[in-house]
């Protein structure tokens, strides 16, 4: 078994080595690279408010962008924290640091430069470029497992961190077909490895996400699919601030 696996190993490597060259030159036509394509206005790192709310920060590529509208209101964003605030009962602000081309390394500078003492969680969406541009899986895997290290108490005490699954191709946008199959079949690669990396660490959480195919035009996401999405990860999001910070209902009977 171990050296069918090796096998099987050696082969993808050499499939993304042959097949990365054609894929670049595909993503640097693609109408997915338009610097025209609207999006809302980002970074918007605004200070949460004082108020007792969950404060979240959402960082990351594709779906924390926001293509396809003007306002992070609309957006995943927006979305996230209204739905978030209904599964918890508390006030929820959502900031959004993103960036189409965000990586995990540059993920991990970003959150470096960042006050997450603001915080009581942060989500990230990433791994969509190094699905698309067919990247290492050992690059993925020493990036990862810095990022969480970073994030890991007593640096982040009180910070509960969610690591967003890399979505099928389909839900993003048109690919070509081939483009679609190899860059998923190395999504799932990755995935595999974020969720062992996350079962590691106890302060974070895997979030499967899975879309269902976009039935958005090219790149234009509308805020109905924004709000789909945002489905698919709320739940996960305020059990784990729930855990963190009991309801004032709950906490109220306690001291009852």
């Amino acid at each position: 078994m171990g050296h069918r696996e090796h096998e099987i190993g050696v082969a993808d490597r050499m499939l993304n080595v042959l097949a990365r060259p054609m894929v670049r030159l595909w993503l640097r036509t693609a109408e997915m690279s338009d610097p025209l394509l609207p999006r809302p206005v980002s970074p918007d790192d605004r200070e949460p408010p004082e108020h007792n709310s969950d404060r979240v920060l959402l960082v990351g590529n594709g779906a924390s962008v926001g293509y396809g509208v003007l306002s992070h209101d609309l957006s995943l964003a927006g979305h996230l924290g209204r739905q978030t605030t209904l599964a918890t009962g508390r006030p929820t602000h959502v900031s959004v640091i993103a960036d189409g081309e965000m990586t995990a390394g540059s993920a991990l500078s970003t959150l470096r430069a960042s006050d997450l003492e603001r915080y009581d969680g942060v989500v990230l969406t990433i791994g969509v470029n190094e699905a698309l541009e067919l990247s290492p899986v050992k690059r993925w895997d020493s990036e990862i497992d810095e990022l969480l290290a970073f994030l890991r108490p007593p640096a982040t005490p009180h910070l509960a961190v969610f690591m967003v699954a890399i979505p099928p191709m389909e839900s993003i946008a048109g690919f070509p077909s081939f483009v679609r199959w190899i860059s998923d079949r190395h999504g799932r690669a990755l995935n595999s490895r974020l969720r062992s990396a996350c079962d590691r660490f106890d302060h974070v959480t895997f979030v499967p996400f899975a879309p269902a195919r976009a039935a958005d035009l090219g790149r234009y996401r509308s805020t109905e699919t924004y709000r789909a999405w945002a489905t698919l990860i709320a739940e996960t999001v305020a059990g784990g601030l729930s855990a963190e910070y009991p309801r004032s209902d709950d906490q109220a009977e306690g001291a009852g």
